[in-house]
């Protein structure tokens, strides 16, 4: 039974979109929602607030409002949380296991261009490491 689902989001239509399916799933079986933003913070910069500028915590703040607005009109409350991480797939993957998630639902894409092939593909990364099912949403 799924009574926990976690979904990442970086605010991208794909994100958007896996986000309903996890509202739908959810409705369905009566599960909790954790909406997850995780900024990559670069090295040599430090792992706090210091070390990233306001406007990408206020995009964040922003992403995970719109998805805080489109549960409660769905009729669902959910939580919502912001890390800072050097690795996005391993920030969602450590949530996941300390939250004892039963699912991930995330987009398929996010990154493009240039960052994509340096950061790796973070849905692939999570679907290759994660120890409960995830859904990968096109």
């Amino acid at each position: 039974m799924i009574e926990k689902i976690l979904v990442p989001t970086d605010g991208s239509a794909f994100s958007e979109r896996a986000f309903n399916y996890a509202l739908y799933i959810a409705k369905l079986g009566n599960a909790s929602i954790l909406a997850l933003h995780v900024i990559f913070v670069p090295p040599p910069k430090p792992l706090d607030p210091t070390g990233i500028s306001k406007g990408m915590l206020q995009r964040g703040e922003v992403c995970l409002e719109s998805l805080r607005k489109k549960a409660r009109e769905s009729g669902l409350e959910i939580e919502t949380k912001i890390l800072l991480s050097r690795s996005v797939s391993d920030a969602i993957l450590k949530e996941s296991s300390d939250g004892g998630f039963d699912l991930i639902v995330m987009g398929s894409h996010g990154l493009t261009g240039f960052k994509k092939f340096v950061l790796g593909s973070v849905s692939e990364a999570v679907v290759r490491r994660a120890m409960c099912p995830v859904m990968v949403v096109k």
